[in-house]
């Protein structure tokens, strides 16, 4: 952190780095509760979703939402965090967690955040191996 003042400056801010860190972890963890729930919540009578859950489905037609969680996070967390108490800030990141699921959420509903083509190949693969085990 000492080689490169300026860029770590801008990076996470002028802050203590493991206050930064810490708020990223507890935002990421909350995103992930969000795709927990939105993933249990899930219409086993489509033909898109397996009857059986595959964390392997989940992921593929989930991709993208946890890339841009990924991203959009600690950009959010940059955004706020040395200018509010870390009590507030706690709040705060547990917030964006489930606001930036919330927002990914929203776009994959109208299509911008899809990887279906994935899912669905991911899907055929579940079912075709579900078959060969009953058979």
């Amino acid at each position: 952190m000492n080689k490169y003042p300026d860029f770590w400056s801008v990076l996470i801010g002028k802050g203590n780095p493991g206050f930064f860190c810490g708020f990223v972890v507890i935002a990421l963890i909350c995103a992930m509760v969000m795709l927990l729930i939105h993933a249990n919540s899930r219409d086993i009578d489509s033909s898109r979703t397996p009857v059986k859950f595959s964390t392997k489905f989940l992921l593929a037609d989930n991709l993208l939402r946890i890339l841009v969680n990924f991203l959009l996070v600690p950009i959010a967390i940059r955004l706020v965090y040395e200018y509010v108490p870390p009590t507030a800030m706690l709040f705060l990141s547990v917030g964006i967690g489930f606001g930036s699921d919330g927002l990914c959420m929203l776009a994959q509903r109208i299509g911008l955040l899809t990887t279906n083509k994935l899912a669905n190949n991911v899907l055929k693969k579940i079912e075709e191996k579900a078959d060969k085990d009953q058979a």
